[in-house]
């Protein structure tokens, strides 16, 4: 009865985030295909009739989990960083960020994905949000670096997608977050500056020549035209 009576003095958005968190720690110990709405409500503590006011169907539900995910990947994305905070150290931190999420909640996003009928809205979420945070950093990398599209755009796309199907080993593995970070921020960090010494604009952009009309003729340095590039709004998600 005592128990009733705490719940019924519960708000309703605090209500729904016990049920959100009774859900998620059910679904991380027992598995996706164990879930129940029922299920969910022995584990928040709560009679059947009041989880079937927040949530009708399990669908309801597991979407509610998969929308919550993203707003928390959002929440800690890149917007929460000074403008004007160097690019390199803007690397470390916002790294840090990715894989301390993946460590924490990455199981989750996993499992749900694992369920069809959330799988596309939950890969929707994940496309557009990789798709965002690609073309910010491509853009920076040309920017900064002076790489070529092309070239930025093969390290941004690799350089993102490698913590998301790493964490898990590395968590298993027994190596903290904040160790992973600071060896893969140096990792790309360095990568960077090999691959503008190599294809980079700046190394080539004094030395360039072209000829037009038969006539040989100095180049701008594509670094200065790199420099202008308009770099979107910052995505709201964390990756490198």
């Amino acid at each position: 009865m005592a128990r009733s009576k705490r719940a019924q003095r519960m708000s309703p958005e605090r209500r729904r985030e016990q049920i959100l968190d009774s859900a998620v720690d059910l679904i991380v110990s027992r598995g996706l295909s164990i879930c129940t709405l029922e299920g969910v409500a022995v584990q928040a503590r709560i009679s059947k009739p009041l989880i079937y006011k927040y949530f009708s169907r399990l669908q309801d539900l597991l979407k509610a989990l998969v929308e919550r995910e993203y707003h928390y990947l959002r929440r800690s994305g890149l917007d929460i960083f000074p403008l004007d905070m160097p690019y390199e150290e803007l690397i470390h931190r916002s790294t840090l960020l990715a894989i301390e999420y993946l460590y924490e909640r990455g199981p989750i996003i996993r499992l749900l994905a694992s369920d069809r009928t959330v799988a596309s809205l939950a890969h929707r979420q994940d496309r557009d949000e990789r798709s965002n945070i690609t073309e910010y950093f491509i853009k920076r990398r040309i920017s900064v670096y002076g790489m070529p599209k092309d070239v930025a755009t093969v390290i941004s796309t690799m350089t993102i997608n490698a913590p998301i199907l790493s964490a898990r080993a590395l968590k298993r593995l027994g190596i903290p977050a904040r160790r992973a970070a600071e060896a893969w921020s140096e990792f790309i960090i360095g990568g960077n500056k090999a691959i503008a010494a190599k294809f980079g604009a700046r190394k080539r952009g004094n030395n360039m020549t072209a000829t037009k009309r038969g006539r040989t003729r100095k180049l701008a340095p594509i670094s200065s035209a790199a420099g202008d590039v308009t770099l979107p709004d910052r995505p709201a998600t964390t990756a490198p």
